[in-house]
């Protein structure tokens, strides 16, 4: 696994990289197939990447009339709220660039968890068919290994079908929605976000190659076709491992 990482020096210069990869993947699948499909993270890091991709810098060079924009997660709260992921993406990206409407994706949160859920399956499926993909799918890593809204413990590590499910996330006291295994390994590219010395004990197990006993929900993450990178910081790293 180690040939997939990239260590950056701090978290500015990781996300201005990660960023260079999104023009560069959006580029590539545009010629190929004529759109660009992502799913978007929540966190902070991912919200730097975004600040920086609606710069004068990178903004023109992205054809955003034919990028799909997804949430790979979703917290159970309306668009308004101060903890949404969809509200922080609006803000940091969204408001500042000239995408369609019709482009943007974004995870229901009004009614019942288990019925956003299936009309966000249901949204996914009516805009890239039903075998559908991502182009690229943006995730980052909790401190206790949890990626999108896939926490230890939890149900939804089970599921093998559905491609956007509800979760109760019992630490938060919370209901989540999130992308499932299913669907996140389909994507073409996978871009993990990592940073922090938070992340350090998790992020050293994970690389070191050995089999755990007790997994990490983010190494569920084995794309069946596509390619897997992790973008860290030097402090998410700590010691050479």
């Amino acid at each position: 696994m180690k040939e997939n990482i990239f260590i950056w020096q701090d978290g500015e210069k990781l996300s201005l990289a990660a960023a260079y990869f999104f023009v560069r993947s959006c580029r590539e699948s545009i010629v190929k197939t004529g759109k660009f499909a992502v799913a978007l993270s929540g966190g902070s890091t991912p919200k730097r990447l975004y600040e920086i991709l609606a710069t004068p810098e990178f903004s023109p060079n992205i054809e955003w009339k034919k990028v799909l924009l997804f949430w790979g997660d979703e917290r159970f709260v309306p668009h308004t709220h101060e903890e949404s992921n969809y509200r922080m993406v609006k803000e940091a990206l969204l408001d500042q660039i000239k995408i369609p409407k019709k482009n943007i994706f974004p995870v229901p949160t009004q009614g019942w968890p288990q019925d956003c859920a299936d009309a966000y399956e249901k949204t996914i499926k009516q805009a890239l068919g039903r075998n559908a993909s991502f182009d690229l799918t943006l995730l980052g890593m909790g401190d206790d290994g949890h990626t999108a809204s896939l926490f230890p413990g939890t149900q939804i590590l089970e599921e093998n079908k559905k491609l956007a499910q509800e979760v109760w996330v019992d630490a938060k006291q919370t209901w989540r929605i999130s992308i499932t295994y299913p669907l996140i390994n389909r994507s073409k590219e996978i871009m993990f976000l990592v940073a922090g010395a938070n992340k350090t004990p998790v992020l050293k197990k994970i690389l070191s190659g050995r089999k755990l006993k007790n997994p990490f929900p983010v190494q569920g993450v084995q794309p069946k076709n596509g390619n897997a990178i992790w973008m860290v910081d030097e402090a998410a790293v700590g010691d050479k491992f």
